[in-house]
């Protein structure tokens, strides 16, 4: 298993025990203990004592990790024997195959760089042709490319941080019908980032838009008001983007039905938007770490045909 830290998988450790609520605590241990135990006698081992089972466990040879997954919702615990299996831990969900949300958003940069470099390559080779053709019109139709996947990176950022809080902030949510009903609530919510983050405030009492840095909310701004132009009129101005702040406060960039981007545009919009991406994941990660105790408790507790008997 390759080594990761992320937050779908735990191991269960001294750490992860002290997190449990005192309300959950008990039960946890004994549930753990409970699946520890089960193995052991299935492999006509003796056990450890409770004790001595919940001391230095990160060396046992025997040892547990807790999946917990905001897609899914899958909730299982997984026993890891290092005479059985290399050492190190999980990364994907078995049920529905997905990551960390975190890993999926820094792919999803890193994607993003491999276009910027892929362009770079196709944008000389323009020059060597046009050479006495502006920069920004050679390259067009690239940037314009580059914006709509810059888009696409704000939506999957958040959405799938709105929908993983989801999970854990309502203990485990796995109503098939009222996650329709949030779904066909938010649309292409997260597209809008006015709206998006009226759901995060209304859904969490996160308020992103005063959270994130200014010029970064700005950003935001300008990369999917670009990415609607470019979508819904073929990359030329229209009226509603007129109406837009992108364009009152960008007028320097219009160029007849035009809207003039640069390589150090592009460069700044992909910098704040690491940095939006940096505060929503920190934001997250508080905020899921806080409450995925609580949702794994509360799920093995009211799913009895989940707990091995000691």
């Amino acid at each position: 298993m390759k080594e990761a830290n992320n937050e779908i998988y735990t191991k269960v450790d001294e750490k992860f025990i002290a997190e449990f609520d005192k309300n959950h605590l008990s039960f946890m241990k004994n549930y753990y203990y409970g699946f520890y135990k089960r193995y052991c006698n299935s492999i006509s081992r003796k056990p450890l004592s409770k004790k001595d089972f919940y001391t230095n466990m990160h060396y046992r040879r025997i040892q547990l990790y807790q999946l917990c997954c905001p897609y899914c919702g899958s909730i299982v615990t997984i026993l890891s024997d290092k005479r059985m299996s290399e050492s190190g831990t999980y990364n994907y969900c078995f049920n529905c195959g997905k990551e960390s949300v975190v890993e999926l958003i820094k792919n999803k940069a890193a994607k993003f760089y491999s276009l910027l470099t892929t362009i770079e390559v196709g944008l000389e080779k323009r020059k060597e042709v046009f050479p006495d053709t502006d920069e920004w019109i050679l390259a067009y139709e690239f940037y314009q490319v580059e914006i709509v996947e810059l888009a696409s990176i704000i939506e999957v950022v958040f959405r799938d941080y709105f929908e993983a809080l989801l999970f854990v902030e309502k203990n485990g949510l796995d109503d098939q019908f009222i996650k329709k009903i949030i779904q066909k609530y938010t649309g292409n919510d997260f597209m809008n980032i006015e709206k998006a983050s009226n759901d995060y405030k209304k859904a969490f009492g996160i308020d992103l838009k005063n959270i994130l840095d200014v010029e970064v909310w700005m950003t935001l701004e300008d990369i999917v008001n670009l990415r609607n132009m470019i979508v819904h009129n073929n990359g030329r101005i229209d009226a509603r983007f007129k109406t837009t702040k992108t364009f009152s406060r960008n007028k320097t960039n219009i160029v007849g039905d035009l809207y003039k981007l640069d390589k150090d545009t592009i460069m700044k919009y992909f910098a704040n938007l690491i940095i939006a991406m940096a505060d929503i994941s920190n934001i997250f990660l508080n905020r899921y770490k806080a409450s995925v105790n609580s949702t794994i408790a509360n799920y093995y507790f009211n799913n009895k045909m989940q707990q091995p008997q000691q």
